[in-house]
């Protein structure tokens, strides 16, 4: 004869096994994460930066985020007619530059829905995908071409030219905007907003170097 504990041994595990079950089909969060779509034809268009800073920053480049008809009219003018508000993206550990689209194209989607009287002007660094939380000897080279950048985006305005830049910094990258306010030449009132998304603000994730 089977002895009732056994019995309510099993019963108790079998129900163990089924509240699992039940629980990891239908115990979940709802996801509120809303996807971004493109309309138009996302495009990067390379900002020239001139022969000494190629020189310098062989790896790096600079570029300015388009779609559809705003793209063409930034392609066919190599002066770059501007007149938003610069916005610098800034990518992190083997981030790549198109990582800027999804803000990028919110911000250009919502200004023309809206009929706002501005809009912004996204600018989007390539760092050539380089592992910058993996060895910090690349962040000082990536913060002084940053803050190159900063200066360029700035002169490319002919008029209402704006005062500051504001920076959004992804993971490494948000150590760089912050980085900038420690270089002796930086002119700091040309940023006055820094946006940072999982940056180690407090310790790195990995102390490799």
């Amino acid at each position: 004869m089977v002895s009732p504990w056994k019995i309510g041994y099993c019963v108790v595990c079998v129900g163990i096994i089924v509240y699992g079950i039940w629980d990891y089909l239908s115990n979940f969060e709802k996801n509120k994460c809303l996807m971004t779509y493109m309309f138009e034809m996302p495009e990067y268009i390379q900002i020239p930066l001139g022969k000494r800073l190629k020189e310098k920053y062989p790896r790096y480049r600079l570029f300015i985020y388009g779609e559809g008809q705003y793209a063409r009219k930034l392609e066919s003018n190599r002066k770059v007619p501007v007149n938003g508000v610069p916005v610098l993206f800034i990518p992190g550990n083997a981030g790549s530059y198109r990582q800027a689209r999804s803000l990028a194209s919110v911000a250009h989607r919502r200004a023309n829905d809206k009929r706002y009287s501005f809009h912004f002007n996204y600018y989007t660094i390539d760092f050539n995908e380089e592992l910058s939380a993996l060895f910090g000897g690349m962040l000082q080279s990536q913060t002084e071409f940053v803050h190159e950048c900063v200066k360029k985006i700035l002169s490319l305005y002919e008029y209402n030219k704006p005062s500051s830049v504001v920076l959004v910094g992804h993971s490494m990258g948000g150590m760089i905007a912050r980085a900038l306010f420690t270089l002796p030449e930086f002119e700091q009132s040309f940023v006055n907003t820094i946006i940072t998304q999982a940056t180690p603000h407090q310790a790195p994730g990995q102390l490799l170097s």
